[in-house]
This record gives C-alpha cells, sequence and structure tokens, in this order.
C-alpha cells in the first residue's frame, strides 16, 4: 500500500475541499500578516521613544559633551526619519494602507444565490491581491525599521569617539 502524494490528493479531492483549504490558509496568512505589521509598528513606536529619551539627555548634557554635543542629534533624527515615515504613511508603498480583503457585505450582495464556488474563487482571489499589497507594505516597513536601528548602533559609537576628541 502506497502512501498518496499531495499531488494525488489534489487531483482526487473533490474542487470544493481545496477551494476551502485554500481560503483557510489565505485567512490564515492575511491574519498573520497583520500581527507581523502590528509588531513592527510597535517596534518603530519604541525607537521613536528611545531616540526621544537619548535626544533629552543629550540637550541636558551639552554643556558637559563639549564641543561635538550635537552628533547624537544627527544620528538622532535619521533613526527617526526613519521610523516617521511609515507611522506617517509617507512613501509609495505606505500611503494606501493595509488592505484587509473585501468587503463581507459588498461580496455577499454581489454573489448572493449563486453556487458556492464562484464567491469562494472571488474571495480567494481578493485575498491574494490584499496579501500582495499587505506584504509590499511590510517589507518597506521593515526596511525603515532596520535602517533605523542600523543607524542607532552604527552612529551612536560614531558620535561617541567624536564626543571622546573634544
Amino acid at each position: 500500500m502506497s502512501i498518496p502524494t499531495a499531488d494525488t490528493c489534489a487531483r482526487q479531492a473533490p474542487s470544493g475541499l481545496l477551494l476551502d483549504a485554500a481560503l483557510s490558509l489565505a485567512q490564515t496568512q492575511l491574519v498573520g500578516q497583520l500581527a507581523d505589521e502590528t509588531s513592527v509598528d510597535g517596534r518603530m513606536m519604541g525607537t521613536l521613544g528611545f531616540s526621544g529619551a537619548l535626544l533629552a539627555a543629550d540637550l541636558a548634557a551639552r554643556s558637559v559633551l563639549g564641543a561635538f554635543w550635537w552628533t547624537p542629534v544627527v544620528v538622532l533624527s535619521v533613526a527617526a526619519s526613519c521610523c516617521l515615515g511609515p507611522m506617517l504613511e509617507l512613501g509609495v508603498d505606505l500611503g494606501r494602507g493595509t488592505d484587509l480583503g473585501p468587503n463581507a457585505n459588498a461580496l455577499y450582495r454581489a454573489y448572493g444565490g449563486q453556487r458556492s464556488t464562484a464567491p469562494a474563487e472571488q474571495l480567494l482571489s481578493d485575498l491574494d491581491i490584499a496579501l500582495s499589497s499587505n506584504a509590499r507594505r511590510l517589507r518597506a516597513k521593515q526596511r525603515a525599521l532596520r535602517v533605523a536601528v542600523l543607524a542607532l548602533a552604527v552612529g551612536f559609537p560614531v558620535s561617541a569617539a567624536f564626543i571622546g576628541l573634544s
């Protein structure tokens, strides 16, 4: 007795089961994507808060830091601008907002009374579009967060070296 492969099961399974599985997967992916985006947004807000606290400390201690007291301000400005762009939805991939898929009531009104596969196939197509749109937004936010953290990680040792020279 041989174990059926996924390809064999897909050919033997009714199309409704495969469609239901694909819909469940797309919905799960959309929820996961939204959780990832929320996590990135939270980390960006934390980076902004951290930058604000460091800016306040730098300004309070500028007389002690010497002639190069302003170098951390440059680093903090780069990090803050990287985080503020996505937070204010500035940029090509960010201006559209998060795509949550089709409106449920509109889908029902458009496909009410039809066979169940037509609306399910349309929903799957709409969820795929939402996933693709959100993936671009999420990658843009992740890039911005990485650049902000990199600016802090590289910029502060450099500014500390300048401050140490004065």
